[in-house]
């Protein structure tokens, strides 16, 4: 939802994904083609909305130059610090399925599904055993759509159940609610109204990590004023 209101809370310092605090390395070598560059957290307080390109990267401005903002993994971050603050506060609304969806899993998902069922359950996810290999979905965290829920459960499964059996409850807390804000974010290719732009930019600027999503992407690029008049070859 764009609005000030949203189900999961008021984003405060989130526990990162070890490996994603380190956004910068997860990036490419700039190509000495492209005059972007990377910009620090507080330069992004003020940004004004321009409009879309292809209905998934918003261009703003401020005084520090133009933006290029990734709407999808900007709203993944936004959502992301609030799903772990309200996980926190024990506060992860749910909504409930029209109709509950079985799906079967495969023994090594059953096994990690009985392993986090606790905590799957506090965010927002309830989830039945139908059988040794089958488990009902009954309802999501609100702000999943019901398309997206069986794959969401089998991406989170499948994630925990690579890590080591002595995964820290920080590290699960943090992987359930990244899976979950990537599948509840806007997508690409959404237009988006002014206003919804300049509410999501401005939720970004109040995130503790503005610079890349929750899985280590890279959210803006800002082209400076010198970089502009460079490539002009004005200076």
């Amino acid at each position: 939802p764009f609005s000030s209101g949203n189900a999961f809370g008021t984003a405060v310092a989130p526990a990162e994904i070890p490996g994603a605090a380190n956004w910068a390395a997860n990036l490419a070598s700039p190509s000495p083609d492209t005059p972007a560059t990377l910009p620090d957290p507080d330069e992004i307080a003020d940004l004004k909305p321009l409009g879309q390109v292809n209905s998934s990267f918003i261009v703003a401005v401020n005084g520090e130059g133009l933006w290029i903002v990734d709407q999808h993994v900007a709203h993944e971050r936004v959502l992301f610090e609030q799903h772990l603050e309200a996980r926190r506060a024990g506060k992860i609304e749910a909504q409930r399925m029209l109709m509950p969806l079985v799906i079967e899993l495969s023994p090594r998902q059953i096994v990690t599904f009985e392993g986090i069922a606790e905590e799957l359950a506090a965010n927002g996810f309830e989830v039945e055993l139908m059988g040794p290999k089958s488990v009902a979905i009954q309802s999501v965290p609100a702000g999943v759509a019901a398309p997206d829920a069986e794959k969401l459960l089998r991406e989170i499964l499948d994630g925990i159940g690579r890590e080591n059996a002595a995964i820290s409850i920080e590290t699960l807390q943090a992987k359930i609610a990244a899976s979950t804000a990537c599948h509840a974010a806007i997508k690409v290719n959404t237009p988006l109204e002014p206003s919804k732009m300049e509410w999501l930019l401005d939720a970004l600027a109040k995130t503790d990590c503005p610079m890349s999503c929750p899985h280590g992407r890279p959210v803006l690029l800002r082209y400076s004023l010198r970089e502009i008049e460079k490539a002009f070859h004005r200076i």
